[in-house]
């Protein structure tokens, strides 16, 4: 990592992660929406593992009451092998960036 760092700033790597992983999710859904049915190979690399804060699965965010003041959090990300691929990619990109 301090290698990727040595003359790029930590926004760019932030950036680079981001877009790196918003491109693979991209991929993902374009390749679920590929003709051909739930086949073994379109399964391994559409599925996605959730993670977050806040019950998802029913649409309800975390709530917290203050008596004042009342908001909802929640957070979500989904990992998927494309989303890797995504974030693989950018990164090696991101190395041989000049």
């Amino acid at each position: 990592m301090a290698g990727l760092l040595r003359e790029r700033s930590l926004p760019a790597l932030i950036i680079t992660v981001i877009v790196g992983i918003i491109i693979g999710s991209f991929l993902n859904s374009f390749v679920a929406m590929l003709p051909g049915g739930a086949n073994v190979v379109k399964t391994f690399f559409t599925y996605s593992i959730p993670f977050g804060i806040g019950d998802f699965v029913n649409n309800k965010p975390i709530l917290i009451d203050l008596a004042a003041i009342k908001f909802q959090i929640g957070f979500q990300i989904k990992f998927s092998l494309l989303s890797l691929i995504g974030l693989v990619v950018s990164l090696y990109l991101f190395r041989w960036y000049r």
